[in-house]
């Protein structure tokens, strides 16, 4: 398998785990604040992340990275999206909740990549978000006309997409410019832990107590380490656009889960919008498998 396709693959699989995070939630009926639950999660997973890079990247320095003025961005990025990501959730639910804060990203990341970077997306790019952000239109007319929705909930949402695609487009800035992925991903989750222990922190004790333990341990080691490691091999070797649609798994899985093991409802429109992110995938997917056989 070539580099791109690995990729590709590491990318999407780091995407379902993500798409756990607010469905673990739920079921652990952990009643702890949002802020709390996001500042555990990175720290456990920060933890995780640096012993990682201690372990397997080369001459692997934190502080030599904290003089960074750009790290810093992309931790303020990763604070951002964990927090309003858990709060958007927790207003108005998995299945839209986690589509609503990925419904700008591919947009958002691809411009500011292309603005920054330099980086043009290609037009499969355009067509694949394109299409992408039809189903989501789609999925969230949906959500307007036939369920209860949170405005304050979908506006936590977009804002956690909007710090996605910050810290996205920094982290595929510094890891294609010699910085190890792993590294800058441990550093920056280190910065955002920080930030929200300092914020949420007096609320902690709330979640490290019965199914919090378990939640903890859950969202910082699995859908935070092994998901951002693999999110690294992602932003190592793919443009922000890409890495940002190809993201748009978490919210299909999401919304599955949401459906099958929360029980939440979804209509025949909001299937259809499924349908069109898992079209505008298959399109990117299409698109680097031609360019690895190439």
């Amino acid at each position: 398998m070539q580099t791109r396709s690995k990729a590709v693959l590491a990318t999407l699989v780091a995407a379902l785990l993500f798409a756990t995070s607010a469905t673990s939630r739920e079921l652990s009926g952990v009643q702890a604040s949002s802020i709390s639950i996001a500042a555990i999660r990175l720290s456990i997973g920060a933890i995780g992340l640096l012993i990682f890079a201690k372990m397997f990247v080369p001459n692997f320095s934190a502080i030599s990275l904290l003089k960074n003025r750009t790290i810093w961005i992309m931790g303020l990025g990763v604070a951002g999206y964990q927090a309003f990501f858990f709060i958007g959730t927790g207003l108005t639910g998995v299945a839209i909740g986690t589509l609503s804060s990925l419904a700008l990203a591919p947009l958002m990341a691809g411009t500011l990549s292309w603005v920054w970077q330099k980086a043009k997306p290609n037009r499969t790019w355009w067509l694949s978000t394109f299409v992408a952000l039809i189903g989501l239109v789609v999925l969230s007319w949906s959500s307007l006309q036939e369920a209860d929705v949170n405005l304050l909930g979908v506006l936590a949402a977009v804002v956690a997409g909007s710090a996605y695609a910050v810290y996205t487009v920094v982290g595929v800035k510094l890891s294609q410019n010699g910085e190890s992925a792993t590294a800058v991903l441990a550093v920056s989750f280190s910065i955002g832990a920080v930030l929200l222990i300092s914020i949420g922190g007096s609320q902690i004790g709330d979640v490290l107590q019965g199914n919090g333990i378990w939640l903890s341990l859950w969202l910082g080691l699995v859908a935070t380490t092994l998901a951002y490691v693999l999110f690294g091999i992602g932003i190592s070797n793919l443009n922000a656009g890409t890495v940002a649609t190809l993201n748009l798994a978490e919210p299909i899985a999401a919304t599955f889960f949401g459906i099958v093991i929360i029980h939440e409802t979804i209509s025949t429109l909001s299937a259809i919008g499924c349908i069109l992110i898992a079209v505008s995938l298959s399109i990117l997917a299409i698109d680097s498998a031609k360019e690895s056989v190439a």
